[in-house]
């Protein structure tokens, strides 16, 4: 796609607007459908930022039924679907790493998610998600340097009523979700909503020939939202979701051919989870400020199970189990006028324990290792925006911020050989990182919507220790290696950072018929978090990998054709690339001595980063008088992806592809039956690829289909 082409319809586009001069209706907003604004921008309504807003009508439309499911609409955003639940690594703007914390950072009704363990569960009763692209570190500090994602779900004070669905698909596909929203009195509600989700996996372990990847699914929430007086509202919610299934159906992978294999080991794989959060809301409201409060507590359990040979070999097999609490608190005080200077401060702190219990059993070498990791983190920040509407001339603003974040990272450790109870490490670890991130945007409008903006802004990815080096450190000392390693330079990681540079804009043109966002970016990152594989074991590990910089565009159309028919259009392009970052391979003679060779990377993509992302979808919507329906939708989008390049020396790749997914629903009253298409062509893909002593990968999913009823009043 030629970028030339793209700027200069993006151009007339807003010269058009200008001609025009008309205020902005946003048309994409369902009628009745409630739109939700962050608590802490100070201009949420023209935010100098790349974001996405989508409402229940399109989460619904598009098939939004987990976070991994936002590639498909979201430009420069992807979530490969591999592995088990736990496996939610993001890529935004090229951005992201599989086996370090997160990049992106995640908010369901204002409260963090803080490890993306967390991240892959069930979507309903959601009101709107909100993504916004590009470091957004001064706002929300720590492991947001890709990006955010706000989910907001639905307040029984705005939306009453009862919902129900149930939905049969293919591969034993069963889907069921239930909620009810009710007012008790006109300033208090309560809402209880809960699912269910079962499918019998894709993909078949040749080694059982029972099913590799088989998911099990439930959960609910309540929430109780009391409005105490004009000026203060309180909210509470409780959530529960949990997963059981098959988990990591990784087989060989043909470097020939580029096909992965059916699964084919012997070991247990599989993962469960438990994730349970409390919160509480508290905001007050004046005609001159916004006062809030957002309290909450997340617990989460999880048993991981991994065939780490992945084949039917009795050589390597992990269990880690882990157990979360995380409590944080955080308080945002901001403007509430129409004035030109409107001002945002808050304060947030968090505490977070983490107990992992982690053995390998080393089957070729008949040893075992027990590993008890207990990892207390803990930080606070204090962070403030302002925004200038109006400096010097009508419709130009200005907004800057800045953060001060401190976190300190505290591990406790006790690993040991089973067989060699003398071979051990035991002790404790702590680092600190203390972090400014500022943010300066300038904005000119020139009416209400249409804008073009410069932002530059600084994110950061905090570091933190590997505990999956302890086993090549007590293998080593065994086998006579150092007897006295440097425990901590070997486990540690540093921090990563980035600055990145943003110019965009939006406008709505031909009688607000089409709207239209652009944004060209440039990202800085330093010390960027790469997984890498190590000497004596399969186990993964983080590296610190130089310097990347990842440049590219996005573009956003979405246009109201009239009599029923609309398009939406969003690409992504992103060019990440290393600017400096070399490393060692580990070879052996042929008389068994090791060699170790440097390879500069220099120039080399970004692993696993995709370079394209592209969604075209076109739906067509009727209202029928006097007939057997009262309405239908009918939705074909096309999604594509790629170029995909699995490792650093970009020597193995997935080329783009293409998915097709189609809908159709018809209503009659409070009922709708859909019947709906996932991957209609059953186009063929790889979703994953690693090597761990061989090549292996995961391949995509095949073509899903399904029907689903649904009833409200």
């Amino acid at each position: 796609m030629n970028k030339k082409y793209i700027l200069i319809a993006f151009i007339f586009a807003t010269l058009t607007s200008i001609a025009e001069n008309k205020p902005d209706s946003i048309r994409n907003v369902q009628l009745g459908e409630i739109e939700v604004n962050s608590l802490k921008e100070t201009s949420p309504q023209q935010t100098p930022i790349s974001s996405t807003k989508i409402s229940t009508f399109q989460i619904n439309k598009y098939q939004i039924e987990n976070i991994r499911d936002l590639s498909s609409i979201v430009p420069n955003f992807f979530i490969p679907d591999y592995g088990s639940a736990m496996s939610t690594t993001s890529y935004i703007r090229g951005i992201g790493s599989r086996n370090s914390g997160q990049s992106m950072g995640l908010y369901v009704d204002n409260v963090p998610y803080f490890e993306k363990s967390t991240f892959d569960f069930d979507f309903y009763d959601i009101c709107q998600i909100e993504v916004l692209r590009g470091s957004q570190g001064t706002l929300y500090g720590r492991n947001a340097e890709g990006g955010i994602v706000n989910i907001y779900t639905l307040s029984p004070l705005n939306y009453q009523g009862t919902k129900l669905s149930l939905t049969g698909g293919n591969y034993g596909s069963v889907n069921a979700k239930l909620a009810h929203y009710a007012k008790l009195s006109d300033n208090f509600g309560i809402s209880a909503s809960g699912y269910y989700n079962h499918d019998n996996g894709f993909f078949t372990n040749a080694y059982t020939g029972k099913a590799a990847d088989d998911l099990t699914s439930e959960g609910g929430r309540v929430k109780l939202d009391w409005k105490i007086n004009p000026k203060f509202n309180a909210q509470y919610a409780f959530n529960l979701d949990h997963v059981d299934q098959g988990a990591f159906p990784y087989g060989k992978y043909d470097l020939a051919t580029n096909t992965v294999a059916q699964p084919n080991f012997n070991d247990t794989s599989s993962y469960t989870r438990t994730v349970i959060t409390n919160s509480l809301f508290l905001q007050y409201k004046t005609k001159n400020v916004v006062l809030s409060s957002t309290t909450s507590h997340q617990y989460y359990s999880d048993d991981m199970r991994m065939d780490l040979d992945y084949s039917t070999a009795n050589n390597m097999a992990l269990e880690q189990i882990q157990k979360q609490n995380a409590f944080n608190e955080e308080i945002n005080l901001k403007s509430n006028t129409k004035n030109d200077y409107q001002w945002s401060f808050g304060a947030t702190g968090f505490i977070q324990t983490i107990d992992m219990n982690s053995p390998l059993d080393m089957k070729n070498y008949h040893l075992t290792i027990p590993g008890f990791y207990n990892t207390n983190n803990k930080g606070v920040a204090v962070f403030h925006q302002s925004t200038y509407n109006n400096l010097l001339v009508d419709g130009l603003s200005l907004t800057a911020g800045l953060r001060l974040d401190y976190e300190n990272v505290d591990l406790d450790y006790n690993t040991y050989i089973d067989q060699v109870p003398t071979v051990k490490f035991q002790g404790n670890e702590s680092v600190s990182f203390t972090e400014f991130l500022p943010k300066m945007s300038l904005k000119y409008a020139w009416t209400d919507r249409q804008f073009v903006y410069a932002t530059a802004s600084r994110g950061y990815k905090t570091g933190g220790f590997n505990v999956q080096m302890f086993s090549d450190l007590l293998t080593n000392r065994m086998m006579g290696g150092n007897q006295n390693p440097d425990v901590r330079n070997t486990i540690l990681y540093k921090p990563e950072y980035s600055w990145n540079y943003e110019l965009g804009g939006q406008c709505l043109t031909f009688n607000d018929h089409l709207k239209t966002s652009i944004s060209l970016f440039y990202i800085n990152v330093d010390n960027m978090q790469l997984a890498k594989i190590f000497s004596s074991t399969s186990g993964r590990v983080i590296t610190n990998a130089g310097q990347v910089e990842s440049k590219g565009l996005e573009l956003s159309m979405d246009a109201n054709l009239g009599s029923g028919f609309s398009v939406l259009m969003n690409y992504g392009y992103s060019n990440a690339t290393f600017k400096n970052y070399t490393d060692t391979l580990k070879s052996y003679s042929n008389i068994g001595t090791p060699v170790y060779t440097p390879v500069d990377y220099k120039g080399k993509y970004v692993p696993y980063a995709p370079q394209n992302t592209l969604s075209l979808s076109g739906t067509y919507q009727h209202s029928f008088k006097h007939s057997i329906i009262d309405g239908l939708m009918a939705t074909v989008q096309y999604t594509g992806i790629g170029k995909i390049y699995w490792t650093e020396a970009n020597d193995i790749s997935q080329n783009f592809y293409s998915l097709i997914n189609t809908k159709v629903a018809v209503t009659k009253g409070a009922f709708g039956l859909e019947l709906w298409a996932k991957n209609l062509f059953n186009t063929e893909y790889n979703a994953f690829y690693f090597y761990s002593g061989g090549n292996f990968g995961q391949a995509g999913k095949p073509m899903e289909l399904g029907a689903t009823i649904k009833c409200e009043f």
